[in-house]
Order: C-alpha cells, then sequence, then structure tokens
C-alpha cells in the first residue's frame, strides 16, 4: 500500500513492493497482515519474533507492515483503509492509546474482552486496560506502555546536598533556583519539558494538573470541563515556570520531547520531564550527563499527593472484518505473551504492558512509576478536542489570551465539537 514499507516473514525474511493478493496469501496458507508505527531496530526484533511464532504456528504467515513515524500519519491511514471494511487487509493494528474509543465506535474493532482469561487482564497494568475499554467492552489489549517521567542531575544534586529528587513542584523550583544562583552558568536551565502546540503539551498540561481536579471530560464525554480552578491555576503555574520562577527557557514553547532531550543531555538543564524511552539515551557511551543522572516519579502540584505521569503506550486491536479471526488472534496473543514482551523491552527498549515485566531504570523500579500513570481524556473524538485544547493552551502560555479567556474559549470551541461530531457519529 502506497506510504508504507513492508517486510514479509514466511519461511524465510524477504521484501515486497506491495501487500500481495488474495491469491498469493492463499497460496502460503493462513496470512496475517500486521501493522505498526516504526522503530529503530524493529528489523532484528520482529525477525526473532516471527521466528518465535513460527515454531508455535508454522501454518501462519505474518506480514508486517511499517507505517510513517508520525502517529498522525498513522491515524489517518488507519481510517483511510479500514474504511473499506471486508475489502481490506489489516488483520492487527498497533493503535495509540487515545484512538480506542474513536475505532471502537466506529466498529472497526472487534471485541477482546472475552478472548482473555481474567487473570490474564490484571497482569496488565490497570490504566492500559482502561485505555483498552470503551462502552464497558475492551477492544484492544495492552502491547507496551508510556508514562511522564522526571529526570534529575544526580551529580548537581548531591553537590549541594539534596538527597533526592523533588515530591513536589514546590520543591523542585527551589533546588533549582539555587542550583542556578550557585552554578552562576547562563548556559544552564532549571526545568525543561514540551510546550511545543501538539501532542505532547496536553500530556504535560495533564501531569501538571493537580491530582484533586476534577475530571476534564463529564461522566458521558459529551462535555468539557476546561472551566474550573485548577485549569486556571495549572495555565498560570506552567507559564510562571518561565517568567516568574525563571527556571524554565522561554524556548520551551517550541520544545518537543526531542528538543528538551538534547537540552538534558548535553549538561544544560537540571531537571527535565520526557518519557523513560531517553533514559538509554542518557546512559549510553559518548552521553555528556552519563552516570550523572537518576529517573523519578513527576513531582505533585500539591503537598499530600502524588505526581502522576499521563498514560501513552499502543494497544494491539483485531479488524472486525479480519478474514481469519482465529490467525489475527494467535499473532496479537502471541505479541503479549511473557516471550515476546521480553524481546520488546530488551530489543527495542519498550516497557512491557506487563506489570511483572517492567525493567529497572538504575534505582528507578519503572512498574511502580506506570502504575501511577492516568489516561487522557476518553472520547471518539478525542483528536479534534485535543487539537483546539492545544491551540488555546498554547495561546495562554505565549501570552495571546488572558487566562480566563482561554478557559472559555476553549470550553466554548470543544463543547461545540463535541456536539456536532457526536450528533453527526449517531446519525
Amino acid at each position: 500500500m502506497p506510504g508504507t514499507r513492508e517486510i514479509v516473514f514466511a519461511l524465510g525474511v524477504f521484501f515486497l513492493a506491495g501487500c500481495g493478493s488474495a491469491a498469493q496469501d492463499a497460496a502460503l496458507g493462513k496470512t496475517v497482515h500486521y501493522y505498526q508505527f516504526s522503530l529503530p531496530r524493529a528489523g532484528a526484533a520482529f525477525s526473532r519474533l516471527v521466528e518465535l511464532f513460527n515454531r508455535r504456528h508454522p501454518d501462519i504467515t505474518v506480514r508486517i507492515h511499517t507505517l510513517p513515524q508520525t502517529t498522525d500519519d498513522q491515524h489517518q491511514f488507519y481510517l483511510t483503509h479500514l474504511r473499506a471494511g471486508a475489502g481490506s487487509r489489516i488483520d492487527v493494528l498497533a493503535i495509540d492509546v487515545i484512538w480506542l474509543a474513536e475505532f471502537a465506535r466506529a466498529g472497526i474493532l472487534m471485541p477482546l474482552g472475552p478472548k482473555f482469561e481474567p487473570d490474564e487482564w490484571q497482569r496488565f497494568f490497570p490504566s492500559a486496560v482502561r485505555a483498552a475499554t470503551y462502552g464497558g467492552g475492551r477492544f484492544g489489549v495492552p502491547f507496551f506502555v508510556d508514562g511522564g517521567v522526571l529526570y534529575s542531575r544526580r551529580d548537581l544534586l548531591e553537590k549541594y546536598g539534596y538527597r533526592s529528587p523533588p515530591a513536589t513542584y514546590n520543591e523542585l523550583i527551589r533546588i533549582a533556583e539555587s542550583i542556578l544562583q550557585k552554578e552562576n552558568d547562563p548556559a544552564l536551565h532549571g526545568f525543561v519539558w514540551q510546550g511545543r502546540q501538539y501532542e505532547g503539551l496536553i500530556c504535560n498540561f495533564i501531569e501538571f494538573l493537580p491530582a484533586s481536579a476534577e475530571p476534564l471530560l463529564d461522566s458521558r464525554g459529551g462535555a468539557l470541563n476546561f472551566d474550573q480552578p485548577a485549569v486556571r491555576d495549572t495555565l498560570r503555574f506552567m507559564r510562571d515556570l518561565v517568567v516568574k520562577y525563571r527556571i524554565t527557557p522561554s524556548s520551551v514553547f517550541a520544545m518537543g520531547e526531542e528538543e528538551s532531550r538534547h537540552v538534558f543531555h548535553n549538561g544544560r538543564a537540571i531537571f527535565m520531564r520526557n518519557w523513560p524511552y531517553a533514559w538509554r539515551l542518557a546512559q549510553a557511551e559518548g552521553s555528556p550527563v552519563a552516570g550523572k543522572v537518576q529517573i523519578s516519579p513527576l513531582p505533585a502540584r500539591l503537598e499530600g499527593q502524588e505526581g502522576r505521569g499521563a498514560l501513552g503506550g499502543f494497544l494491539l486491536g483485531i479488524n472486525r472484518h479480519t478474514p481469519d479471526p482465529d490467525a489475527a488472534l494467535a499473532w496479537a496473543r502471541f505479541l503479549v505473551s511473557d516471550a515476546a514482551q521480553e524481546i520488546i523491552r530488551d530489543q527495542l527498549g519498550l516497557t512491557p504492558a506487563k506489570r511483572h515485566l517492567a525493567p529497572k531504570m538504575g534505582n528507578a523500579d519503572l512498574g511502580a512509576l506506570m502504575e501511577h500513570t492516568v489516561p487522557r481524556p476518553v472520547t471518539p473524538v478525542y483528536t479534534a478536542v485535543s487539537q483546539s485544547m492545544q491551540a488555546y493552551i498554547s495561546g495562554a502560555l505565549a501570552g495571546v489570551y488572558s487566562i480566563d479567556r482561554t478557559v472559555r474559549l476553549a470550553e466554548n470551541d470543544t463543547r461545540r465539537i463535541l456536539r456536532v461530531m457526536n450528533f453527526a457519529a449517531d446519525h
């Protein structure tokens, strides 16, 4: 299919230009077409996975299709090609946790709740299982998880007598201000995060919200609850990190994950909010901060609360119209088996969705960190709601809108989106 790269595994490993015809698939026996995101070193890892799978299922051929790197492109590809229904050869698909509700309501995904025993579901992180659930049914199975965490320069904290990373943002501010003053290095920043107008901004915003904030969506997902004191306070706090406390550079408003990581990686920040993937890069040979970094939960906004990382990661879904549901289910079940989860952890650096397989990062237990992740608002029209929220949050941080005007505009706009798009979907 246009826009994809394809690796086909059968008796060996070879490349094809297209997806292949139904006649070709029939000649090979049962065939599963699996689509997923692009990953470095994925070829070797999935060669091993398919080899192990074929020992158990020698009669099934797995064709792995790699989609474009950005999640927006992946999302659009799925929507375009899955509208073909039974004519589409997408059998198993890796889907971002934020797409589950949209795909489930559209009737794209096969219900998977009964396909796994209750004790199997209990082995996954609870937040990932919640992300796989829509309307009381489970339409995905957790593949790997992600969550926001705090990176600290352990060497700088120890140098100035701080024995542990900050537990609250107020403590982070005090530590950063003190170290910046004592280091007296204009190139050193206190705290970097992701403030660019994109999906990562929503994750950061949710993490800055106090745990006591009211849900951003009402219980039925029909209205955004943006006009509340906790939201106002959070927007003000995010802006104050730059303009009042001056521990965050104004360039944070142009930073995504990699931009903020490069600042921290090059020794120019004391603290960083990012995802666990940055740990290996920080510890790699030649890294300026190798051996100087520690990872911990994100700080809490208020005393007595716990910091919470936004839930990221992917689920596995099965196309409701797959011509061979048994073969598709066999591949999905294999990818969440212990053997497969260990390979994606050890060779790809992803965090398994199974709690007991989560790795340690230095002295930090990543499994414990992932236990406290929180999902973004669950709605079938999440993409549109998120894009609206991104625009208004970005406007507030840049000073384009006042805080009060931001919450009013954002709430009115997203309520309109929810009303119009939910009506259109129901009719």
